[in-house]
Parts: C-alpha cells; sequence; structure tokens
C-alpha cells in the first residue's frame, strides 16, 4: 500500500509539472468591431487571447467550418496591463476581416479557434450574426496609407520637381456576377478631380514607380482580404506636384485629399479622406530629417547578438546615423540598404537617400546588464552643423541572457 501511494504521489507531481497539460489558452471574443450584430460586405471582427507558452495562432469558424486565420499580435492595452507575464500580452488582440458575400443572407455562428505554441486548442465564446447583403449596400472599400492625416506636404515652388505620393488599397465585393471588383480610382483635392486610374496612369523615370495607378501589389492586403477578387492587386498610387498646384491657385495651407472609386457596376464611394497641408519647401529651408525603427519592437526581450534597424531620410542627404543606449552613443549604424515601400512613399530625386535608405546596427547585448534599457537613433544630414542631430525615434528594449 506504501509503494502505491509514493508512486500516485510521483505521477501526480509529474501530471502537475509536465508542460503538456498547462493551462489551455483562453481570452476574449468581441465581435464586429465598432460594435453590432450583423451587416454585410465585409465584417472586421476582433478579439484577443492568451497562453501561458504563448499563442501560436487565432482561426475564425462560420458555422463549424473554418474561414481563415486571423491577424494575431495586435496591441491592447488592457490586455497587457491585467496580464503583463504572459508572453504575448503586450499584442494579444487579433482581428479578421470577414467577407459575408460568400454567404447567403440570414444568421450564422462565429466563433474563434486560440492555440497555443504547445498545442492547447480554446473555443472561445460564439456571437451569432446576421449576414445581410445587396447590391447597394456593397460600396467599394478601402484606405489611405500615406500620408497621414493633417501631414504637411512640400513642394519645389521654383521649378516644379517635387513629387508627394498619396498610396493606399481598395476593394469591392459583389452578390451577382459582374457585380465585383474596382473599375477605377479618382484622387480630389478639396473636391477637385485631380488624377483618374483610367486615363492618368503614368511611369516616372526618375523614381522608377508608377504614379496615378491602380491594381499594385498589395500582399497585407491579400492575407487581410484572402477571399476577395482583387486582394492580390488591391494598391494604388497617385502622385501630387504640391508646387505646381500652389503655382496654379490651390493656396499654402489646409486642404482635404479624397481617394473615391467605381466598382465595375457603377457604384461610386468616397473610400477615404484626409486633411493635409501644402508648403513650399523654400518656406522651411532644413526640413528636418525623419525616419522609423523597425527592429527592436517596444518592449522586445533580446539577448546576445541583436540587429536593430529601420530607415531614415533627409531632404539634403543623410550624412550618418547615429545609435544611442542609455544616453550613451555605441556607434553609427550601417546606412544604405534598400527599402522598397520607403523609396516608394519618397521618392528620388526629392530625397538623395530614397533608392537605398535602409539602416541596420548590430548590437552585443552582452555588454549590458539584464533589465530594461533605452535606445535612441538619431540622424545627421549634410548640411547640420557640429553636434546637431535629430531623434528619428526611440525604443524601449528588456536584455535577458541569462535566461537563454
Amino acid at each position: 500500500m506504501k509503494r502505491i501511494t509514493l508512486l500516485g504521489l510521483a505521477v501526480g507531481l509529474l501530471w502537475i509539472a509536465s508542460p503538456a497539460l498547462a493551462a489551455a489558452p483562453f481570452g476574449s471574443f468581441g465581435g464586429i468591431a465598432g460594435g453590432g450584430n450583423g451587416g454585410g460586405g465585409n465584417l472586421p471582427i476582433h478579439g484577443w487571447c492568451l497562453d501561458d507558452d504563448g499563442v501560436a495562432s487565432v482561426d475564425i469558424f462560420v458555422d463549424g467550418r473554418i474561414v481563415g486565420r486571423a491577424d494575431y499580435g495586435r496591441r491592447r492595452t488592457g490586455v497587457e496591463n491585467r496580464y503583463p507575464s504572459f508572453p504575448d500580452s503586450a499584442a494579444a488582440g487579433f482581428g479578421f476581416n470577414l467577407d459575408t458575400t460568400r454567404y447567403h443572407n440570414g444568421l450564422y455562428t462565429v466563433q474563434p479557434r486560440c492555440r497555443s505554441l504547445t498545442g492547447e486548442i480554446t473555443f472561445l465564446p460564439a456571437k451569432q450574426l446576421q449576414f445581410t447583403n445587396t447590391v447597394l449596400n456593397l460600396a467599394p472599400f478601402g484606405s489611405i496609407g500615406f500620408p497621414p492625416r493633417n501631414a504637411d506636404l512640400f513642394g519645389d515652388c521654383n521649378n516644379f520637381s517635387t513629387l508627394s505620393v498619396v498610396d493606399g488599397w481598395a476593394l469591392d465585393a459583389g452578390v451577382e456576377i459582374g457585380d465585383e471588383g474596382i473599375g477605377y480610382l479618382e484622387l480630389l483635392v478639396d473636391g477637385s478631380i485631380l488624377a483618374n486610374t483610367r486615363t492618368d496612369c503614368f511611369f516616372d523615370e526618375a523614381s522608377g514607380f508608377l504614379y496615378n495607378c491602380a491594381g499594385l501589389v498589395r500582399q497585407d492586403v491579400e492575407r487581410a482580404f484572402p477571399g476577395y477578387k482583387d486582394s492580390p492587386r488591391a494598391g494604388f498610387r497617385f502622385a501630387l506636384n504640391i508646387g505646381a498646384l500652389i503655382d496654379f491657385g490651390f493656396v499654402r495651407g489646409f486642404h482635404v485629399l479624397t481617394i473615391r472609386a467605381g466598382d465595375i457596376s457603377g457604384q461610386v464611394a468616397n473610400i477615404a479622406e484626409i486633411p493635409v497641408f501644402f508648403s513650399c519647401r523654400a518656406d522651411e529651408p532644413d526640413e528636418a530629417a525623419f525616419g522609423q525603427i523597425f527592429m527592436p519592437r517596444n518592449g522586445q526581450i533580446v539577448n546576445d547578438t541583436v540587429v536593430f534597424n529601420g530607415w531614415a531620410l533627409d531632404a539634403a542627404g543623410v550624412e550618418r546615423v547615429e545609435i544611442w543606449v542609455d544616453g550613451e552613443k555605441v556607434g553609427d549604424a550601417f546606412y544604405g540598404a534598400i527599402r522598397p515601400g520607403v523609396s516608394a512613399r519618397y521618392p528620388f530625386p526629392n530625397y538623395p537617400d530614397s533608392p537605398a535608405p535602409g539602416w541596420s546596427f548590430t548590437l552585443d547585448t552582452s555588454q549590458f546588464a539584464d533589465g530594461p534599457h533605452n535606445v535612441q537613433v538619431f540622424v545627421v544630414d549634410i548640411n547640420d552643423p557640429p553636434g546637431f542631430k535629430v531623434l528619428i525615434g526611440e525604443r524601449n528594449f528588456r536584455v535577458d541572457n541569462m535566461g537563454f
């Protein structure tokens, strides 16, 4: 009897310690972003999921059948504050664009399934959603990705050589044959049509990019909207010559950019609208450098040797990119890596380094104590006086060499 008791105790301890029997994933399904119990066309659904071993994937089911994999890794501050010790707490959110046009109108059960890195599965509580689609409520939709709202757009008001880029994506859904797909896109400034993708698409030899064109490859949109007809080539890119517009009569200052889309069946919709400000580059003789940090992500845990990277540009040209950690300079980054997405938005010759604006820096984390640290990235342009630099970004990161 004593031997059996000890054996049972050992098995019990093994069961408690076994990672294969760890706690299952958990989370919350919020339903349709912005609320509501249904709708037509694209329904953006959202929620969050966590697991003590980390989340591998979140899949979406409609009436018990899997329809796609959600985009996992979105910031959810409330979840992070409540569960700070979980691996994915800093970005526990998920989102999925549900194409309701693939179903008959009616009531459907939508449910996310969370899977951990060690294989545990949890179905979050389902929601009943009403799918309602008619030709009239399936207008084109999309987004302006660049420039951001309230951006300053600079033009060369002397020789009109500077182009400002407006880009984004557009899609259209349909429930009838011949009623799905984007027919054309237009760029409007203050309600006036400046360009139409059917008639004004052109190739700019200086920058090497197409402008005033639709049908550009957007792999991110294809992943987000996998069932839509045009999702592999949902991108558009327009060009604005701010200097020429000001010379024509558009005043310096506030304006509104609008993207109008027409589908192949004749429906027309303004899919995105943003405020911007027009200026002459001569009004700002020393436009500040700018850029972005891709790695590290804010709060990222690093160890051993890690590569920080991003991009930087300046209208006068970048002389060097400096990396500072905890208030001390640790070196100059390598500058000159290719970043096609950046080059497309900030074309040459507006920015001399546009063809290769990327930077990278290899950091030996063993030279730093385990724990929190801060990295800052500064840019010095070729016209800056000695000692002058522009901060283009900073990130907090954590070194953990003891745990590896």
